[in-house]
């Protein structure tokens, strides 16, 4: 850094650095050389700034990475980032980011995997938020919450051995999974329906007021949209992709046959507070500050 030195008794002010060295008398001169160097390092400092800023952008956006879609044709899946207004496509190895929001049109599809191998497909029509996912490869543990908002998916367990920490939510059911395989149904108003293919999950309707059900495999569990939850045996499945095709409301909605001998019926129609509004559409829940509907 420069720095102005008198010399001796002649009003000359030298200004020094290792290049050069210029003598001043006039005072305006001098005060707009000490301008022009603070100017200089004030460019200096921007675009010593500017050069960093892609790797700080790149650090932060690399916190937040969750997964990377795995299906290899392009079907016209979407995702709009948290505090945009805008969507773009997610194709082949496109990363995926915390508070993405998926959607696919009635004819896209995609599958997503995530950090410890956890496979989510997505069905046409569908919309979910991916909240947060974590995971640690040297540990295998993590946590991690998908919101769905409507739709068919498939979810497939991966790695992680801490899997009872994953939240998949809807509007109407909270779900804890262990070392499962589901296939997920979520209508537009807010009733879903849950096929265990292989492991267990506990299914909660309606927030923490709701009732709780234990399912295993071959098992299903519906919660309908005044929070009534309901268990049957597993829906027939078609392999692949064809799975995840929203059935319609009266063939997934209605209550499973009273006949059949592995239904086992909680709640008395009653809609816990919390969990849907006066009209029986799906409300804010108590599951821990989720806004299921992607409001907020």
């Amino acid at each position: 850094m420069n720095r102005p030195v008198r010399c001796g008794d002649q009003g000359r002010t030298v200004y020094r650095d290792n290049t050069w060295d210029i003598m001043v008398k006039d005072k305006k001169v001098r005060s707009g050389l000490v301008a022009l160097r603070r100017t200089a390092r004030a460019i200096h400092s921007s675009a010593l700034l500017a050069l960093l800023a892609p790797f700080v952008v790149h650090t932060a956006l690399a916190a937040d990475h969750v997964g990377a879609v795995i299906q290899p044709d392009y079907l016209g899946a979407v995702a709009v980032a948290v505090g945009s207004d805008s969507h773009h496509p997610i194709r082949y190895r496109d990363a995926v980011y915390a508070l993405d929001t998926v959607i696919t049109d009635d004819t896209a599809t995609t599958a997503i995997e995530f950090l410890d191998r956890t496979r989510l497909d997505v069905g046409p029509g569908a919309s979910l938020r991916l909240d947060n996912f974590v995971y640690d490869p040297a540990s295998t543990e993590g946590s991690g919450e998908i919101s769905f908002a409507v739709g068919a998916f498939r979810y497939i367990g991966g790695q992680m051995t801490t899997e009872e920490n994953i939240r998949l939510v809807t509007p109407t059911a909270t779900m804890v999974i262990r070392g499962t395989e589901l296939v997920i149904f979520v209508w537009p108003d807010g009733r879903t329906e849950v096929n265990v293919v292989s492991g267990a999950v506990e299914v909660r309707a309606c927030g923490s007021a709701g009732d709780t059900q234990l399912a295993m495999s071959g098992m299903r569990v519906t919660v309908l949209p005044d929070c009534v939850l309901t268990r049957s045996a597993l829906r027939a499945l078609p392999a692949g992709m064809a799975a995840l095709s929203l059935p319609s409301a009266t063939q997934g909605g209605d209550d499973p046959d009273p006949d059949d001998p592995g239904k086992d019926r909680r709640g008395d129609g009653s809609s816990p507070k919390g969990g849907v509004d006066g009209g029986g559409k799906p409300g804010p829940s108590n599951n821990g500050g989720t806004n299921n509907g992607f409001g907020g």
